[in-house]
């Protein structure tokens, strides 16, 4: 995968969608555990993107 393909974009936006869910989830849900696990699947999402820019 190359940077700026469309899959790319694809994987950035769904990163962005799951970071900003994280955000939301620490600042109004008084449970931490959503906070961790759509934190953890964003970083999750960019380590994925990344490790494929790297190895395409």
């Amino acid at each position: 995968m190359q940077r700026g393909s469309r899959t790319d974009e694809i994987f950035t936006l769904i990163f962005m969608a799951f970071a900003v869910i994280a955000a939301v989830c620490a600042l109004f849900v008084s449970n931490r555990v959503y906070f961790l696990v759509f934190g953890g699947i964003a970083v999750v999402v960019r380590i994925v993107q990344y490790i494929l820019r790297f190895f395409k």
